[in-house]
């Protein structure tokens, strides 16, 4: 027994108050102390898994809830482009705790005030949609291994487990991790993940591969997100992250997807696409022709189509200081982006990246309050095609041009494929006078952008937050049709946004 605690033990005596009370105050203080600890990891698992909903095991029948939402007002410096109120999204959440070790989270998401709408007098409008963001069942076996089979959230970025708006500053999420990470990315499949050495959190998951076939090349694999929607199992994706607390409040966190998106849906690409086919000279008879035709042509959508994303990023919620900051790359190889691009017809970028910083003080912190004020700032650059399918002239394109027609009736020169360019997996771009001298298929630049965002957000309660900004928008176009009265729908119009968020 140390000299502290006989000299309180004496204090006790002297009090006439028995000493072993001290020993029984001290123990219950320990098993107090344990208990806190054993919640904060608890809160952190469900922070990792994307919850919101921290520990139940106090709750008697096994039900907790929870909720958050952001309502938006977005306006344009522009005379062209329309201003504009949304109730951007409400998302519920429920969580039943079965016994110790297996829990069910299900979450709804209304966007858009949840209805559908038309389009009238020329204008925009918001379409509403209803969707199961999560749904799934936990198997905690141990703090270091725990399955998550159902629709999960993929744990790739800062953003897309935990995209509440109380969670970042600004009153958009990242460009970056609504394009090359499509926030919110949920799939279909099981995770398994857990927590080591105290400091170290993993999850290794196998789900459904996205849908190659609605790949764009402004914002990349966002349309192919199934978002658990009759999701397509034909190819699958998997991935592994890290997340690691460095020290209180720093975290650290890496990631890595690898998916096959072809779902049945790609052409495939190859010298065979080249050669004459006997059937073309054939006369129809009775429709045969045509059926051999789309048989061949459904057999020849095989095409796999790879996908990898790399990201690694930091979040910092340290003292008076909040903020974040991301670099994430994507890439598909020349040929599966060739195939994509056949099937698409748009031009999907080989390469792209995208990286991003945000950082606030609060600097209510030099008052007795509870409540926080940041002023913060976000610089952010992101591009959808950083390296695209071009094809040079004298190169490969061009040389096989010249030996099929040396080889007549052998193979196809570019302008007797049925759609010429494309049939390779090259997409020229819709105005000549952008191309590249003898290059076909360069990058659209406006899809190149830089974004900075000045603002402030004021938490009034730690489950509020009241956001006002100035978002300059610009991209490394010069075209002329980026001028406002040309095309009012351009990158480089700023706006000014506010929005109120809550998070239950």
């Amino acid at each position: 027994m140390n000299i502290k605690i006989i000299k309180v033990c004496l204090a006790f005596l002297i009090a006439g108050q028995p000493c072993w009370l001290l020993a029984q105050n001290q123990k219950n203080t320990e098993e107090r102390l344990e208990r806190l600890e054993k919640e904060l990891q608890e809160l952190r698992q469900k922070q990792n898994q994307g919850s919101l909903l921290g520990d139940m095991s106090n709750i008697a029948e096994g039900l907790s809830w929870g909720a958050y939402g952001e309502i938006k007002y977005v306006d344009h410096l522009s005379d062209y482009k329309t201003n504009q109120f949304d109730v951007n999204r409400v998302v519920l959440l429920t969580e039943y705790r079965f016994n110790d070790w297996i829990d069910l989270l299900t979450e709804f998401e209304y966007e858009h005030a949840g209805f559908e709408s038309k389009t009238a007098g020329g204008t925009a409008v918001n379409s509403g949609e209803v969707f199961v963001e999560q749904a799934y069942i936990n198997f905690k076996f141990s703090d270091a291994l725990q399955l998550r089979p159902g629709l999960n959230l993929l744990p790739v970025g800062p953003v897309n487990l935990r995209h509440e708006p109380t969670t970042f500053l600004a009153v958009e999420r990242p460009r970056s991790e609504s394009y090359i990470i499509p926030s919110t990315w949920r799939e279909i499949g099981f995770i398994m993940h857990g927590d080591l050495f105290d400091k170290l959190n993993y999850q290794i998951g196998v789900v459904n591969g996205p849908r190659g076939a609605k790949f764009s090349e402004s914002s990349w694999i966002r349309g192919g997100r199934t978002k658990g929607s009759e999701s397509r199992a034909e190819n699958l994706a998997a991935f592994i992250a890290l997340k690691y607390n460095l020290f209180e409040g720093i975290e650290l966190g890496t990631a890595y997807y690898r998916g096959d998106s072809g779902q049945g849906e790609i052409e495939r690409i190859n010298w065979q696409n080249r050669l004459h086919d006997p059937l073309d000279s054939w006369t129809e008879q009775g429709g045969l022709k045509a059926a051999w035709q789309s048989m061949r042509s459904n057999q020849n959508k095989k095409g796999s189509v790879r996908v990898h994303i790399a990201e690694g990023h930091i979040t910092l919620r340290k003292g008076a200081w909040m903020g974040q900051a991301m670099f994430v790359q994507g890439w598909i190889s020349d040929n599966d982006t060739r195939e994509l691009n056949k099937t698409t017809g748009q031009n999907i970028g080989k390469l792209v990246e995208g990286s991003y910083g945000e950082i606030g003080f609060n600097v209510l912190s030099f008052f007795n309050t509870d409540q926080k004020l940041y002023p913060y700032i976000r610089l952010e650059y992101v591009n959808t095609q950083k390296h695209t399918i071009e094809r040079h002239w004298g190169g490969r394109e061009d040389q096989l041009d010249l030996i099929c027609a040396a080889l007549n009736n052998t193979c196809k020169t570019t302008a007797n494929l049925d759609k010429g360019n494309r049939d390779l997996g090259v997409i020229a771009n819709s105005d000549s006078a952008l191309e590249s001298y003898g290059v076909i298929g360069t990058a659209d630049r406006t899809n190149d952008q830089r974004i900075v965002s000045l603002g402030a957000a004021w938490f009034p309660h730690p489950g509020v937050v009241v956001k006002a900004e100035y978002e300059r928008q610009s991209s490394k176009s010069r075209y002329h049709k980026d001028i406002e009265s040309r095309n009012p729908s351009n990158n480089k119009i700023d706006r000014i946004q506010m929005a109120v968020g809550f998070n239950i």
